[in-house]
């Protein structure tokens, strides 16, 4: 039989079932935060740029795990990106409808509402999405604004982030070179981009954008730097051309479907993706919410990773870098650690880059 390989905390049911309902030999394994917190300094030696998607831990670990009985794996990758299955789609969608509202009503009440939402401590809770989605929508530029979705930083963070000494050094556009490429798909498309578009395009536009950068420079680098570690050589079938292409030529609805009154729950991205394995799929899993391949972050830096994040992110060592404001990282973390925020994405941000530094950064 097929071989499949899970790594899990309290969702591995749903790989299992999946394998029970396929018939594979299946192979299962826990990620804990012990396991977490001996891997990240080892990670952080063979990556070779500062990489911060927490993924890498349970991608390393299963590839780890894998490894013990094959020596080829096939994986998801590229699907997100091809057949539009992230949350951050649907948000230029809600995004367009949403800037119809009034503005007042906007500011004074759906704005105050999510403002005083209760700190949720999970990875991605309600109060984290809708308020990452306020700040995003300040962003009129859709580049900007479709990185304050998904990325570790708003702009106002990276603002308040960065010291005086860095951004009088640093004066280029951090995204120059996604508009330049998005001046092409334009001009591919035949799309006058000076011009107020329909949520379609855009969407089309930041599938074009992941594809260029989210899914070659994270992703794929992600999964070659955690596969490669232990030899594991693991190959995308998602990204084949021809697929690639097929997806490319169909309408926005058949990848994000927007008529579905699945929308308004999120639950309608990789809409013929899901239409073209449910025939061979449980339906708890097919009509499940997409959930990414996350690790509890935002609890683990309140608890077993705290000690650690303490050390790398003391002022004192924080100021001795130059770069980032530690009055601020500080106030980050203190906030994060009593409930008041949940920033896991920024200080895992800055973790990981902490860690990177240590073994790369010449030593004084």
């Amino acid at each position: 039989p097929v071989k499949t390989f899970s790594i899990g905390f309290d969702e591995s049911h749903f790989a299992r079932q999946v394998a029970t309902h396929l018939g594979t030999e299946h192979y299962e394994d826990i990620l804990s935060v012990d396991k977490a917190a001996d891997l990240l300094p080892e990670i952080a030696t063979w990556l070779d740029e500062p990489l911060a998607d927490a993924s890498i831990l349970p991608t390393f670990l299963l590839s780890r795990f894998a490894r013990s009985e094959i020596t080829v794996a096939l994986g998801g990758d590229g699907g997100d990106e091809i057949f539009a299955g992230y949350p951050w789609y649907y948000a230029h969608k809600m995004a367009e409808r949403y800037e119809k509202i009034p503005r007042f009503l906007r500011q004074n009440f759906f704005e105050s509402i999510v403002n005083n939402l209760p700190t949720g401590t999970k990875n991605m809770p309600f109060d984290f999405m809708a308020k990452r989605f306020i700040k995003a929508l300040a962003n009129q530029d859709l580049v900007a604004r479709h990185h304050s979705f998904f990325g570790s930083f708003t702009i106002s963070e990276q603002e308040n982030l960065l010291t005086d000494a860095v951004k009088s050094q640093n004066g280029a556009d951090i995204y120059g070179e996604a508009r330049r490429w998005l001046k092409t798909w334009d001009s591919d498309n035949l799309i006058d981009s000076g011009n107020a578009i329909d949520s379609d395009n855009v969407i089309e536009r930041m599938l074009f954008l992941d594809m260029k950068f989210y899914l070659a420079e994270n992703i794929l680098t992600k999964i070659d730097r955690a596969s490669m570690a232990v030899s594991l050589e693991v190959r995308s079938p998602f990204l084949d051309p021809r697929i690639a292409e097929f997806s490319a030529s169909l309408p926005r609805d058949y990848k994000l479907n927007c008529n579905s009154a699945k929308f308004a729950f999120g639950n309608t991205g990789k809409f013929i993706l899901k239409k073209a394995v449910a025939p061979l799929l449980p339906d708890s899993v097919t009509k499940r919410r997409k959930k990414g391949f996350v690790i509890p972050v935002a609890a683990w830096l309140k608890g077993k990773l705290n000690p650690l994040a303490r050390d790398l992110l003391a002022p004192e060592r924080i100021k001795k870098q130059g770069l980032f404001n530690p009055t601020f990282v500080n106030e980050l973390l203190t906030e994060h650690e009593a409930g008041k925020a949940n920033h896991f994405k920024t200080m895992w941000t800055l973790l990981i880059f902490q860690l990177w530094s240590d073994n790369f950064s010449p030593k004084d």
